[in-house]
């Protein structure tokens, strides 16, 4: 059993099927990804590209994520997931991605283990955190999706993540999803849990900006770039050259 088996025909995910094409919705095992390894010297951090629901693996490529960290000259190893929405929806992603993508380079021996989610990739990088405690050094999410309107409605009507009356810890299920991520966002913003450290972008115009501030209210304020721009590759792009630039992540995993 999937520890997030979704309410497949509500919501956003829905929207994401029925937008979807036949080749994203595959699921082969095992997962598919790409590698870049840092050039002549052993890497501190591997990093791990999600793709949001209308990508894949090549994408990260195509918009030259990859050389961005090159270009900053970091110490990484990059592997760019295929993880579509198939393992979403087939309820696999956390086993394929553990077996198939983490489980193999942890034996390079890194550091630290950072995830970055884009859109769905977003949300799939935090199930990863949540689900696998201790695995995840920090996750950085770029205008990730985060839920419906529902649990963000109650979050507002609380007067903020911090604040909300979150419900007990229970294990993932159809109806209570949402909901418990949205939990253990608080709990870990809090201190009441361990957790990665989180560090989040999104435009300002992006259709998940109300949600993506609920989150931000409630991080460092330094971990935290809201820029002009839409749901789009180039805000996401400005985004990372912030977060590259200076940022947890690039102290930690600098040369």
């Amino acid at each position: 059993m999937s520890p997030f088996p979704f309410r497949i025909a509500a919501g956003s995910l829905a929207a994401a099927l029925l937008g979807g094409c036949g080749e994203t919705l595959s699921a082969p095992a095992p997962m598919r990804a790409l590698r870049d390894d840092l050039p002549g010297g052993k890497a501190k951090c591997l990093v791990v590209l999600m793709p949001g629901r209308r990508s894949r693996a090549e994408s990260f490529l195509e918009h030259g994520f990859v050389r961005k960290f090159r270009e900053r000259g970091l110490a990484v190893d990059v592997v760019a997931a295929d993880a579509t929405m198939g393992y979403y929806v087939r309820q696999t992603l956390l086993d394929r991605l553990e077996a198939d993508v983490l489980a193999p380079a942890r034996a390079s021996g890194y550091e630290q283990l950072w995830l970055l989610g884009v859109s769905m990739g977003g949300f799939g990088s935090l199930l990863y955190a949540k689900e696998r405690p201790g695995q995840a050094t920090g996750v950085l999410l770029l205008a990730p999706f985060l839920g419906d309107d529902p649990p963000s409605e109650e979050l507002r009507a609380a007067g903020g993540l911090l604040k909300w009356q979150a419900p007990a810890a229970a294990p993932l299920s159809r109806t209570n999803y949402e909901l418990q991520i949205w939990r253990w966002l608080q709990a870990v913003t809090a201190g009441r849990e361990p957790g990665p450290k989180l560090l989040l972008g999104f435009g300002t115009e992006d259709p998940f900006a109300a949600r993506n501030g609920l989150l931000g209210e409630a991080l460092p304020s330094g971990n935290v770039i809201k820029v002009p721009g839409a749901h789009d590759w180039p805000t996401w792009d400005g985004i990372l050259d912030r977060f590259l630039a200076d940022s947890e992540f690039s102290r930690a995993c600098g040369r």
